[in-house]
């Protein structure tokens, strides 16, 4: 991002099969070697719990992460306040992976992607449902009266997969499908499947849109905004 016009300038999508393809982009990648003036990172780490502010200790980050994903070995934990909804983020990351980045980007700024999504939410009443798409899983945030209910990522090979984690969303949480509000970022196509079934079953779908003043260079403009709306609100991070 171009940080005084507040333009995405450059976007890249890369996926990997294991950690020590990560260290491989991270050293050969031109995008990963060019000097920033700042960096920003978000971690969609799937092992990762929230914490009542008035209960939370740091030194029992890792008790909580066990009990609810098992133990792990070599793995950093990282904290991160989130003063809006008295909550902690707690999760973890792979300690090789952690340092790598850390070292690579000496100034740069670390944040979970929940936190970065809950970061400049808005309030919905009736119950909001974010959902960020990957090419094989969903990030969900789902808030309700200000409160945040649920952080997860689930994997998904079909609609039907998505359809079934948010239709039982809504029946844990007493979330009307006529009401709640569906709020879509990443990769996902008004005229695909997908969208199709996730409107079968839900009234208010909305793709987002970029975040505060951020816009997009022509070269961009080529996909919908919702393809870039998650990466804006990490660049919104830093401006």
């Amino acid at each position: 991002m171009n940080y005084l016009s507040k333009e995405l300038i450059e976007f890249g999508y890369f996926t990997a099969e294991d950690e020590d393809d990560y260290l491989k982009f991270l050293d050969e990648t031109g995008l990963m070697n060019n000097r920033y003036y700042q960096t920003a990172v978000a971690y969609d780490a799937n092992e990762s719990a929230q914490i009542p502010s008035a209960v939370y200790k740091y030194e029992d980050g890792h008790l909580h992460l066990d009990a609810i994903h098992g133990k792990t070995t070599r793995a950093n934990i990282i904290s991160e306040n989130l003063p809006a909804f008295n909550l902690y983020t707690v999760y973890r990351m792979p300690a090789s992976l952690h340092s790598s980045i850390s070292r690579k980007f000496l100034s740069g700024k670390f944040w979970h992607l929940y936190t970065v999504i809950l970061k400049k939410v808005s309030s919905h009443h009736q119950g909001a449902i974010f959902i960020d798409f990957k090419t094989d899983e969903i990030s969900v945030v789902i808030l309700k009266e200000n409160k945040l209910l649920l952080c997860q990522t689930f994997p998904y090979a079909t609609p039907e997969d998505v359809l079934y984690y948010l239709l039982k969303c809504c029946e844990q949480l007493n979330l009307s499908q006529q009401e709640v509000q569906l709020l879509l970022s990443g990769l996902i196509e008004k005229d695909s499947a997908l969208y199709r079934e996730l409107y079968k079953y839900f009234i208010n779908l909305e793709f987002e849109r970029l975040a505060h003043e951020i816009k997009l260079t022509t070269a961009l403009t080529i996909h919908p905004e919702h393809y870039y709306s998650s990466i804006s609100k990490l660049a919104a991070c830093v401006l």
